[in-house]
């Protein structure tokens, strides 16, 4: 059984984007970097984890957004956006393994078939909690990521 817990609230600095699966990892490679150039610029007294969330995920088209998390104190400014997340129920899973899309699908799926067992459903979203940076650990095995799916 899923393990159903308060998924604490987060506020990120982020951008938006509309890509596709094949076009993700370029956009990402354009994304974070950009992403660290602005949080430079506007200089977030304290920065969280590599975040990213889908809100949409579909065969031809992927909705979502990429960036840090940061301090309550801290607002974003153009080209970043702010986003909140968390303060509900979610479902969480510690994946461990390369960044790989279809590997976190895979997480995901496991995690939604669960779920079916305790009659609840996910809002439709999941934010990736990056908890080990590749620079740091050439090991892919050992990269952590939370995955988090919010409930309905």
């Amino acid at each position: 059984m899923p393990l159903i817990r308060r998924m604490p609230k987060r506020r990120a600095a982020v951008f938006h984007a509309v890509t596709t699966r094949d076009e993700l990892v370029a956009a990402f490679a354009e994304m974070y970097p950009a992403i660290w150039q602005a949080l430079r610029e506007q200089g977030p007294p304290e920065l969280g984890q590599v975040i990213a969330v889908y809100h949409a995920i579909a065969e031809e088209e992927l909705v979502l957004s990429a960036g840090m998390e940061v301090a309550d104190d801290f607002e974003p400014r153009e080209p970043l956006a702010l986003l909140e997340l968390g303060g509900c129920d979610a479902v969480m899973a510690d994946h461990y393994g390369p960044y790989l899309f279809d590997d976190f699908r895979q997480t995901q799926a496991g995690m939604e078939a669960e779920l079916s067992h305790v009659n609840r459903k996910p809002r439709g979203i999941v934010v990736e909690r990056y908890l080990t940076m590749p620079d740091a650990e050439p090991d892919q095995s050992k990269w952590h990521t939370e995955i988090w799916l919010p409930l309905i």
